[in-house]
């Protein structure tokens, strides 16, 4: 299994500009994630792996529905969202952390629920009000964490 460092440098390589951008290279490298990751994301190294994870997926989320791939390009965007979910979830992350964490998947459940209504079968415009739901619910339960005051704000 590949470091942490290493990984981040592979996936720093793949986004340099006279790189091919082969996405298939791209899925082997989210496939490869190492776990650590998930440990160390209150260093630098780690902000900066999830950071390049997160857009990873993003990006993994628009070629494969450009592509007309749906079923993938959504699951891409479904993994980002439960990554941050368990963050947060996660008594040993920092308050500050959660807080980040929480405001980004506000953002992403923005793009989810966007994603579900431009398509054009009846079940992804159910899937959007399922996401919506669930999505308040989870912010409800988090107590407003990401409403509250940060000293870095």
């Amino acid at each position: 299994m590949m470091t942490l460092h290493c990984w981040l440098e592979s996936v720093k390589g793949w986004y340099q500009p006279n790189h091919s951008h082969d996405f298939s290279e791209l899925v082997t490298l989210i496939q490869q994630t190492p776990n650590s990751m998930m440990n160390e994301l209150d260093n630098e190294t780690g902000s900066e792996a999830l950071a390049y994870w997160l857009d990873a997926c993003f990006r993994l989320t628009k070629y494969y529905q450009h592509q007309g791939y749906n079923e993938q390009a959504f699951g891409y965007i479904q993994l980002s969202y439960a990554k941050l979910q368990a963050v947060v979830c996660d008594a040993s992350y920092s308050t500050e952390l959660k807080r980040w964490s929480l405001k980004k998947l506000d953002r992403i459940i923005v793009a989810m629920v966007e994603f579900c209504q431009h398509q054009t079968d009846p079940q992804w415009q159910q899937e959007s009000v399922q996401l919506i739901n669930l999505h308040v619910a989870f912010m409800e339960s988090q107590q407003h964490l990401n409403l509250k005051y940060s000293a870095k704000n």
